[in-house]
Formats: C-alpha cells, sequence, structure tokens
C-alpha cells in the first residue's frame, strides 16, 4: 500500500512545531525521491523532535533528511503493523530501517 499520508513539510524544528501533530501515527523522513526512514510513535511531534535533537541512527544522519511527511494512525498494533507495511513496500530504496517494528 503506497503512502496516503500527509504532504512534505521541510524537516526543522519550527516546521515539526508547525505541521506535525501530537497524535498516534506513523511517519516518514525522506529527501526528494528518496524514502530514508519509517517510525511510528504515539505522538509523533514529540517524535520528529527528538530526531532533529537526538539521533542516534547513523544513517539516518548520514542521508541528512529535509522533509517529513505523516500518517494518522490509532492503536499501537495499528500503528505497528502500518510501519512494518511501508518499510516492507520501499526496502529496495535503501531504508535506514535496520529491521522491522
Amino acid at each position: 500500500m503506497p503512502w496516503n499520508g500527509s504532504g512534505k513539510f521541510n524537516f526543522t524544528q519550527q516546521s515539526v512545531n508547525a505541521y506535525a501533530p501530537a497524535q498516534s501515527g506513523v511517519y516518514a523522513l525522506f529527501n526528494d525521491g528518496e524514502w530514508i526512514y519509517f517510525g511510528e510513535s504515539e505522538d509523533i511531534r514529540t517524535r520528529l523532535t527528538q530526531h532533529i535533537n537526538n539521533e542516534t541512527n547513523r544513517c539516518v544522519s548520514l542521508a541528512n533528511p529535509q522533509f517529513f511527511a505523516y500518517e494518522l494512525v490509532f492503536g499501537a498494533a495499528a500503528r505497528l503493523a502500518r510501519q512494518n507495511v511501508l518499510i516492507r513496500e520501499f526496502w529496495h530504496q535503501g531504508l535506514c530501517n535496520q529491521k522491522l517494528g
């Protein structure tokens, strides 16, 4: 199932504060034409801020994502399932996700 969430937003703290919801869902970090990382969180805004301030995934750091997008998905099991579908679908692009959820 292809990405069916929001459009792209700049991956900056100002943009995250303005556009990322403090709600449950999955999110994507990417550059034009390149998906870098898919994640899931109970609070998308907080998790994206953590990526900006404390990125520990070396692959994501080196890829230097310029954009983020999100899909609202409620419930931990549903979020994890959606994240895993996205990872499987876009694995061929060399995602920084090390493993499924």
